[in-house]
């Protein structure tokens, strides 16, 4: 039992410490190249997407 009580224990323990971490990670501001990128990733996507739908329109 001992053991058991020991390897919750430490289980609750592994638990809460991701827990923070994730937190942390989660709360923490994206450097700004990053955001750029993200941005830039985001406008090509658009792009992509309404070329799409005007050479869809444009096959019909």
């Amino acid at each position: 039992m001992a053991s058991n009580d020991k390897s919750a224990n430490l289980m609750r323990q592994i638990d809460e410490n991701l827990r923070r971490v994730y937190r942390q990670d989660e709360e923490a501001d994206v450097p700004d190249r990053f955001q750029k990128l993200l941005q830039q990733l985001k406008e090509r996507e658009a792009k992509g997407e309404a070329e799409d739908r005007e050479q869809d329109s444009a096959d019909e």
